[in-house]
């Protein structure tokens, strides 16, 4: 094993919600939610590249509300779902 550098992402915010995408065996690509009441929230997409020892990503605005489940479609690599919470005139509602 050769010894690289780890990789690090950070995100914006903290986050609770984590899935492995395997509708694309061949990629290494995770989906990560986070979790916001003051700022609208986000989905980043991250693809790791092993020949170069780099991440790619997407981030995606989920402005319904704090991500507190993903999940990731085993056939389309362009689906996903999230399980939430808003707050609406000072009532938490959770939806999915």
């Amino acid at each position: 094993m050769d010894d690289e550098a780890p990789v690090i992402y950070g995100l914006e915010f903290q986050s609770r919600a984590l899935t492995a995408q395997k509708a694309e065996p061949e990629t290494a690509s995770f989906l990560v939610g986070t979790q916001s009441l003051k700022f609208d929230n986000q989905v980043h997409h991250l693809t790791y590249d092993e020949e170069n020892h780099t991440v790619t990503k997407n981030v995606f605005l989920h402005t319904a509300g704090e991500v507190w489940h993903i999940s990731a479609s085993h056939t389309n690599p362009s689906l996903f779902a999230t399980c939430f919470n808003k707050i609406c005139k000072h009532v938490l509602l959770f939806e999915s």
